[in-house]
């Protein structure tokens, strides 16, 4: 009857573990709804922060931004003083001190890209990245058809990117017209009005490396489309 009654009990214990591992389980059920519910509602709202931000980002069509740009290669070197001024699809980008060659202005309009220097026309063309080119007399052209995007911190014609937990860009891939592969980089970001804009990208690709440094945003609330011609000075922004 003692080994009866041993026996009943380790059954006896074998059954209240179990039944209390189950009581343990169907709690942790209750707190925690499973990995993938919450990494789906994640993501969900994760996907809403992001389509914001950069519906946001792509409202700000208008828009002048200063700072400095700087273009080297194994071998040389540049950089300028730039102020970069944008009115839904209409540039009008200032280069100060590349190279000794004074001021470069490079407006881009209504698919025409012209770069002068003073009073004389340097390059013309439809691609303001190989204006560009030819004027810094370059080996390769810097993709400045997608700078417009990136420096308001949105992908452009990115093949790939990652963003941190705010839906702010840290990187990108980019592949231009030549084929060649072109990698960016956002490190570092400041608030400007209700938005934080990137201030520091360096971007590589091909032999060149870029680095670009912006201050001094100007945002505009509304979209003004300016009639051009060669002969104006600069694009009006408005609210200025």
């Amino acid at each position: 009857m003692r080994v009866v009654r041993a026996r009943l009990s380790s059954v006896g214990a074998m059954l209240l573990l179990s039944v209390l591992l189950g009581a343990c389980q169907s709690l942790d059920d209750v707190d925690n709804p499973g990995e993938g519910a919450l990494s789906t509602g994640g993501e969900a709202r994760y996907a809403e922060l992001v389509r914001q931000r950069d519906a946001r980002l792509a409202g700000l069509d208008s828009f002048q931004v200063e700072g400095g740009l700087g273009i080297w290669t194994d071998q040389e070197s540049m950089s300028a003083r730039m102020t970069w001024q944008q009115v839904a699809d209409h540039l009008d980008l200032t280069l100060t001190g590349p190279l000794s060659m004074g001021t470069l202005r490079m407006r881009h309009d209504h698919g025409l890209a012209v770069l002068t220097r003073g009073n004389r026309r340097v390059a013309s063309g439809p691609s303001a990245d190989k204006v560009l080119q030819r004027g810094l007399s370059l080996d390769a052209p810097v993709p400045i058809g997608q700078l417009g995007s990136w420096i308001r911190g949105l992908p452009g014609n990115a093949t790939s990117l990652e963003r941190d937990a705010q839906g702010k860009l840290t990187s990108l891939r980019f592949i231009d017209r030549q084929g060649t592969r072109w990698q960016a980089n956002f490190r570092r970001y400041s608030p400007w009005d209700d938005v934080d804009l990137p201030t520091l990208i360096t971007a590589s690709g091909g032999p060149y490396s870029v680095r670009l440094v912006l201050k001094n945003w100007q945002l505009a609330a509304t979209t003004v489309v300016p009639e051009t011609s060669e002969s104006n000075n600069r694009l009006p922004i408005p609210g200025r």
